[in-house]
């Protein structure tokens, strides 16, 4: 019988201490070490004819910023958790990402270009993820929970000109949909291995958003 209860103790309690004992501080220093703690270096330029910036702030000191959010409802009978770790990368390195992925399309914007020059700045670019914790306890025996990462809401937003010998004859701006999802995390999977494959994602997903602002160009131009 005491065997029993403790195992279903245990199942009550196995989502609260995945997320509730995490720090912000730990979770920064596992997202730094995927990146071997420095920011990645961007890509040396290899076409003159297209510049890339970004206007978004970013701090050359700081990988990511982690923020964590809980929300309680205990009843006698019924408790109600929400439990958020958000993680925020620096920009620079969505925005190196994307610089590369351009470059590595710069002929079929050349093509169309024909001669001018391409200046693209980058306002806004998914950063960020949350591994989140959502549950319902009722009667202390059912337990129903969800425990997934949740992707940045935000979309890929670039603006552009284009330039003849300095002067502008073109300008406008793109904006690509978020294709990042939700991915749930698998039984007994750890916050370290969640992170560690949304990270490992993050660079085919912003490198895709790429090529669809690449496309969008083209027709543009």
């Amino acid at each position: 019988m005491f065997k029993s209860y403790s195992f279903i103790i245990a199942v009550i309690l196995i989502p609260l201490f995945f997320t509730g004992c995490v720090s912000t501080k730990k979770i920064d220093a596992y997202v730094a070490g995927q990146f071997n703690n420095q920011l990645p270096k961007p890509d040396k330029k290899n076409d003159s004819s297209i510049s890339i910036k970004s206007s978004i702030p970013s701090d050359p000191n700081i990988i990511s910023v982690t923020e964590k959010k809980s929300k309680n409802l205990p009843l006698i009978l019924y408790w109600k958790y929400d439990y958020r770790h958000t993680t925020t990368l620096n920009s620079s390195i969505g925005v190196n990402y994307f610089r590369k992925a351009i470059y590595q399309q710069a002929g079929k914007l050349k093509q169309k270009l024909n001669g001018q020059q391409l200046e693209l700045n980058v306002e806004q670019i998914p950063s960020s993820f949350a591994i989140v914790d959502k549950g319902h306890i009722i009667l202390l025996f059912i337990h129903l929970y969800k425990l997934y990462v949740e992707p940045d809401s935000k979309d890929l937003i670039v603006s552009y000109r284009v330039l003849q010998n300095g002067s502008e004859t073109k300008s406008g701006k793109i904006t690509v949909s978020n294709i990042e999802r939700n991915r749930g995390i698998r039984f007994a999977q750890s916050w370290k291995s969640s992170t560690s494959e949304f990270l490992a994602q993050y660079n085919p997903d912003i490198t895709e958003m790429a090529k669809t602002v690449v496309n969008k160009l083209v027709l543009e131009l």
